[in-house]
């Protein structure tokens, strides 16, 4: 069972936390001063968010480690050609070792050569149009999906506190006017996840989004919780009211252990395994026997009811009240998740999207079941898909692909041959087909892919230039970089944002020669963009983004960032 709560704490009964939270003592200090006027801020964003309930998911793929987003969209000629091969390293394999550059031989061999419409795409000075753009060779599915204006870049994107960072001021500007930490991935993780990196962290802008929009979108208080992480605890969901449910990538959610097979949970505890605990239909107070009950006659049944009915039992102490709602809210949210993956479960642990994920995965190298990141885009479509059945307006999802801490052997040789099957080509082809699989999945429900949006999201951008010349070289870490936003909204096939100039020890090198791009879009305006479409008014959005002020508005033609039909 799930340790976190369905939806929200209740706060019908007070507790001591609450007490502390709410009492004028807890606010003597500064932080607290501080957190109880954004809760003010979001509360009155709240109150005045209206609008249909229309369902939408948004999903945050989170490239754990600081995705190398140099080598995912590469210049394919002319003088950012020549910047990139010069900051990146001999591009060559066939001849001998040397750098860890994507072959340009290599690029139009696999076919991954783009030729995006350029009207939103600003070029480095000195490049030449018509030479165009390319992805990773390992990324076929990414340029099909791009062809297919289903997908977008969004180019150079990072963690700001202020505008107008430049390579000639960034040593010369105090600290506060800069993200702390630059190049740690515990802070940057924390800052992108926060929106707010001049800030001790307190919440995620993804659980400041859930939690103006869960009083109008999701009003079942026994709903699934908007937020549902698929990996773990992060702080992207983390909001003041709002929490995420942790579910697993294999199953779901786990059932109790002892009360019947791994694949029915509770079939030899109870007569009938889709009624829900706790309802008139299946009351833990009706013994095993009698009629109304749900429990088998046997020592299993019995035992379920005695746990059961500790779970609805009402107690004096607020603490052993509060010990005991955990219980019965998980084991209750374990019926709602298992509702709505019955609708793509095809029964003996097989599912509908199967053939999906295998077909994306053909031809690479990997199987979708044994890979937990495909587990994981395979178990969100199921929930997005399956959300008919549980029926909440909103759902916010977490996804998380981890390795791209590349500082060695990213691109691994063998007998003077690029390895496919290993280190940095083997991560991009895992996520290249993860991510077509998930929107074919999607796309099987007619109108439910315009109502779904993936992007990423990484710790930084890795340095251009390598920190070695031969196999084991690999990239360490840098700033600014390239983001993708995917699904029906998107105005796909084109390149937003503003491509760097790829010079080393200059341009927006932010400082030595490696290749550490200035970000030329925040997180800011790049997540704002994203939270309007998923239903935060554009009034609402200084709640959620309280530093967005200070950068040019994402909705201006001057920020590049019109990557999103809203009126789709």
């Amino acid at each position: 069972m799930n340790p976190f709560l369905r939806k929200k704490q209740d706060r019908s009964q007070p507790n001591r936390r609450d007490f502390l939270l709410q009492s004028t003592a807890a606010s003597l200090g500064v932080t607290s001063i501080v957190n109880t006027i954004a809760q003010m801020k979001l509360i009155g964003a709240a109150a005045a968010q209206s609008g249909p309930s229309d369902y939408k998911a948004l999903v945050c793929v989170f490239l754990n480690g600081g995705c190398d987003t140099n080598n995912l969209l590469v210049p394919m000629g002319g003088t950012a050609r020549t910047q990139y091969e010069s900051g990146r390293g001999v591009p060559t394999y066939a001849g001998g070792l040397g750098g860890i550059a994507i072959p340009l031989a290599d690029i139009n061999a696999a076919g991954t050569a783009v030729s995006p419409d350029n009207t939103d795409f600003e070029h480095a000075a000195g490049y030449t149009g018509g030479a165009g753009m390319a992805v990773h060779p390992g990324c076929a599915h990414l340029k099909t999906m791009f062809d297919a204006q289903d997908l977008a870049f969004v180019c150079n994107v990072g963690t700001l506190t202020q505008p107008n960072v430049t390579r000639s001021n960034f040593s010369t500007l105090p600290a506060s006017q800069k993200p702390p930490q630059l190049f740690s991935h515990s802070d940057q993780q924390g800052q992108w996840q926060s929106s707010i990196p001049d800030k001790p962290f307190t919440t995620g802008w993804g659980g400041r989004v859930a939690d103006i929009l869960d009083a109008v979108y999701n009003v079942d208080p026994d709903a699934l919780s908007m937020s549902v992480s698929i990996n773990g605890i992060n702080n992207f969901q983390k909001g003041l009211s709002q929490q995420p449910f942790v579910l697993n990538s294999t199953n779901g959610v786990v059932s109790l252990s002892g009360y019947g097979p791994s694949n029915v949970g509770y079939a030899n505890a109870v007569l009938d395994t889709t009624k829900k605990p706790f309802t008139s239909s299946y009351d833990p107070f009706v013994t095993p026997g009698k009629t109304g009950t749900n429990y088998k006659t046997s020592s299993t049944g019995w035992r379920l009811a005695a746990a059961e009915q500790m779970m609805a039992m009402s107690h004096a102490s607020l603490f052993d009240q509060g010990y005991e709602n955990v219980s019965k809210n998980a084991r209750v949210t374990e019926g709602l998740v298992l509702d709505a993956l019955a609708v793509t479960d095809t029964g003996n642990g097989t599912t509908a999207l199967d053939t999906i994920f295998n077909n994306a995965f053909a031809g690479s190298g990997l199987t979708p079941a044994n890979e937990d990141f495909a587990r994981q885009m395979k178990m969100a479509a199921r929930l997005i898909i399956g959300n008919s059945v549980i029926g909440n307006g909103r759902q916010l999802f977490f996804v998380q692909l981890g390795g791209w801490d590349t500082h060695t052997s990213q691109i691994p040789v063998l007998n003077n041959e690029a390895r496919t099957d290993q280190g940095y080509y083997r991560l991009v082809r895992l996520l290249s087909c993860s991510l077509k699989a998930f929107a074919d999945s999607i796309q099987t429900v007619n109108g439910l892919w315009d109502d779904t949006l993936a992007f990423t999201a990484s710790d930084f951008t890795r340095t251009l230039t390598p920190n070695k010349t031969d196999a084991t070289g690999g990239s360490d870490h840098g700033w600014g970089g390239h983001m993708m936003v995917m699904g029906g909204a998107v105005k796909g096939k084109k390149i937003y944002g503003t491509f760097p100039n790829l010079t080393t020890n200059g341009g927006i090198d932010v400082s030595g020669n490696r290749g550490r791009w200035i970000p030329t879009t925040s997180v800011d305006q790049y997540a704002a963009v994203i939270a309007k479409w998923f239903g935060v008014e554009s009034g609402q959005l200084a709640a959620v983004f309280p530093n967005l002020g200070r950068f040019t508005d994402p909705f201006s033609a001057a920020a590049k960032l019109d990557f999103i039909d809203f009126t789709a």
